[in-house]
């Protein structure tokens, strides 16, 4: 496991804290990769059946590909598409094998001379693999949508 990184002074740590800070390492990661654009990045954090539970009223992401092939999608139609997870909880399993993050996201693009905007709550369950963890599911709820004129 590499080293972690510290996560924000307002995201609290359960159980195993090694681990909890690698966790939130990695979501650091996740949200840099998504920032950059890499795809490469985005599908090392995700396990291969990972499933993505949108905000909204679109469907369900089932499996690592059809996340990266959603991805790619949004990076080449929305160029200044820009999502961020912030956690604020991470819990750590008494055995170790799972991991349970909770926080607040916002997504947006501009399109068509308008702003999009949109915040909520998520919830994410890593795993850990046995070299390191990955997400094997996240659920966002939108509890605020924006959008007009830029």
């Amino acid at each position: 496991m590499a080293k972690p990184s510290r996560p924000s002074k307002d995201c609290q740590l359960v159980g195993d804290k090694a681990h909890a800070r690698r966790v939130a390492s990695l979501r650091e990661d996740f949200n840099a990769a998504i920032e950059g654009r890499d795809i490469d990045r985005i599908a090392t954090v995700l396990c291969e059946d990972a499933l993505l539970v949108p905000g909204d009223e679109a469907d369900l992401i089932q499996g690592r590909a059809s996340q990266l092939e959603a991805w790619t999608s949004i990076f080449s139609q929305a160029p200044d598409a820009g999502y961020v997870r912030s956690p604020q909880r991470i819990e750590i399993s008494d055995d170790g094998a799972l991991a349970a993050e909770s926080g607040r996201w916002r997504g947006g693009w501009s399109t068509g001379g308008f702003e999009i905007r949109y915040t909520g709550r998520y919830f994410a369950k890593w795993r850990f693999t046995g070299a390191d963890w990955q997400i094997e599911s996240e659920t966002f709820v939108t509890l605020k949508r924006t959008g007009g004129p830029s």
